[in-house]
């Protein structure tokens, strides 16, 4: 292979180097073929959009009877992260080649996870904060975090990549929604019977998720893949 030269002041301070290809890149290492297809992929962002728009809507609600301030501000900007999340699920339902039914209209997973949701919403008193928050950031919100980061892993690099962008941001803002959430349910929980408010809460949630799949109606499942 012949050598060029680049320039320089003198003889002496000019290198040479190697003519290289427009072609001789780094190769992309990510693979084809990820664990869902077209069609599951749809099915997993359409049951993901449910939970964002569903949590939106309950964490609004929330902050008209929720007493403490600092916690009605700090909902304020988790309920318009959940919202834009919600709305980039749906946008990138058309690509995914669904109908226009599903576009238009989310889907829970089956009845389970949607009673999940209820029973999630189901705290209405203003002495009930501890209950409200410990659903949402105790128990779903470290669940959709789980399977969201399982997704990405799992599904196709090169051909969902537009998935992956999303899960990414939605990756990001979900870890920092809980530590916001799980911050305030420890400074709310500061005595022996407010903390075990706090657990049963979780323990009975958690018993519900288990019970219908998660998200997807596929927990069990997908568990059993990683071990």
């Amino acid at each position: 292979m012949s050598e060029r030269m680049y320039p320089g002041m003198s003889q002496e301070e000019k290198t040479t180097f190697a003519p290289y290809s427009a072609f001789d890149i780094p190769a992309d290492l990510r693979e084809l073929h990820g664990r869902y297809d077209v069609e599951a992929t749809a099915r997993r962002v359409r049951n993901f959009r449910y939970a964002e728009e569903w949590l939106m809507m309950l964490m609004g609600g929330w902050v008209a009877t929720i007493p403490e301030l600092p916690v009605k501000t700090g909902l304020g900007k988790i309920i318009w992260e959940s919202a834009k999340t919600a709305d980039e699920f749906g946008k990138r339902l058309p690509e995914l080649r669904c109908g226009r039914k599903a576009v238009e209209a989310s889907e829970p997973a089956n009845d389970g996870f949607a009673g999940f949701i209820k029973a999630i919403s189901e705290p209405e008193r203003p002495d009930l904060s501890i209950e409200k928050l410990a659903g949402a950031f105790d128990v779903l919100k470290p669940h959709l975090l789980e399977v969201y980061e399982r997704t990405m892993r799992e599904t196709d690099q090169i051909c969902d990549a537009p998935t992956i962008d999303i899960l990414e941001d939605a990756i990001r803002k979900t870890r920092s929604h809980i530590r916001w959430g799980q911050e305030v349910l420890e400074r709310l929980c500061d005595t022996d019977a407010l903390r075990e408010r706090r657990r049963l809460r979780v323990a009975e949630l958690n018993a519900l998720l288990e019970e219908c799949g998660g998200v997807t109606g596929t927990l069990a499942q997908d568990r059993a893949t990683m071990n």
